[in-house]
């Protein structure tokens, strides 16, 4: 399995693997990945075998020794979940000498023995499973997110939660950012953070509000911190902490980052607040998650894998103008389902 993209790329992902493991329970299965944080999200799941971390591109030698390492183990297939260019199943076939690449593509159809054309109106997670079908032949079952692994809620962040006041169930977490480079444009605007951190009180008085930033999200820091805001700042976590944090809050406020994905697949009920990129297809996948998009009408969205992607000449207004009302609403809604009503009324 190949999906060396983002975190919140590998967390759509993760159904086809539940699948692959449904289906095929004694095979071996290898996923690639590229970084740490990604190696670290399934690290001690039953779902795979091992973890291979592919070089950066910027190390061209390095990358095309890893594809020729993989010729000397014998693949009898390759599920490639990433499509931004051919170079991987390219490689695949060329270098590591795999017999069976499935994936979705619309460029370089003969590097596939399974392939599955793009449709931006369906969701990542539904068609990545539509692929796998084509090669196993087996309609798949209901998306399955599967994030346990062998790693125990970590007491350091349990500790600073009971500090804080944050206890489970009843705090919201917002996490405003997105990553560093093009991935800021997805952020939410400080501006509106403030007004939804001031409208929960009235949503639910007794939560708490508690910010989450991550590793690339460590500029935005100042703006959450000096008591400008009524809120706990969370730094400095590992990934398993951040999944416990996340885990235990009563509702979760993000943007189109890996973290909103994490929250719908652990069934944490969530709002995410959308402007350049396609919710059609890449929305946190789940009964409770909900998606808060800019009222303006407004024709360059989605920008994503365009020039303007990263170059907005409009400022940004498809996140700047989502309105805060429009998130509380979808949280108040969210809080009053089944499962979450019990929280509410406590």
């Amino acid at each position: 399995m190949f999906q060396h993209w983002g975190l919140g790329d590998l967390v759509m992902t993760v159904p086809v693997l539940c699948e692959l493991r449904r289906q095929y329970p004694s095979a071996r299965i290898s996923l690639v990945v590229r970084g740490a944080a990604q190696a670290a999200l399934l690290r001690g799941s039953a779902l795979v075998d091992e973890i291979l971390d592919l070089p950066p591109n910027g190390r061209p030698f390095a990358v095309l020794g890893f594809f020729a390492s993989l010729r000397g183990r014998r693949f009898d297939a390759a599920f490639v979940a990433t499509r931004i260019t051919p170079l991987v199943p390219a490689l695949l076939r060329l270098i590591a000498g795999v017999p069976v690449i499935v994936g979705d593509s619309d460029r370089l159809r003969w590097l596939y023995t399974h392939r599955n054309s793009i449709d931006s109106t369906m969701h990542r997670v539904d068609r990545m499973l539509k692929t796998l079908a084509l090669w196993t032949g087996e309609k798949a079952a209901e998306p399955r997110f599967d994030l346990s692994a062998a790693t125990n809620e970590p007491n350091r962040v349990v500790a600073q939660l009971s500090e804080s006041g944050l206890d489970p169930k009843r705090y919201v977490l917002i996490h405003p950012g997105s990553g560093r480079g093009v991935g800021t444009v997805k952020r939410l605007p400080v501006s509106v953070v403030s007004e939804i951190v001031r409208g929960l009180s009235t949503v639910e008085p007794e939560l708490r509000v508690a910010v989450v930033l991550g590793p690339d999200d460590d500029d935005l820091t100042s703006d959450y911190s000096g008591g400008r805001l009524p809120v706990t700042l969370l730094t400095a976590m590992s990934l398993d902490e951040t999944k416990a944090v996340i885990g235990d809050a009563a509702a979760f406020i993000g943007t189109d980052s890996a973290l909103g994905h994490i929250a719908a697949a652990l069934g944490v009920p969530s709002v995410t607040c959308i402007g350049p990129t396609n919710p059609q297809e890449t929305k946190p996948y789940g009964p409770q998650a909900r998606v808060v998009l800019s009222p303006l009408e407004l024709r360059c969205r989605p920008c994503w894998s365009t020039p303007l992607y990263g170059s907005c000449p409009i400022e940004l207004r498809c996140m700047t103008s989502i309105p805060a009302e429009s998130v509380l609403t979808a949280v108040a809604s969210l809080l009053s389902d089944a499962g979450s009503g019990d929280v509410a009324q406590r």
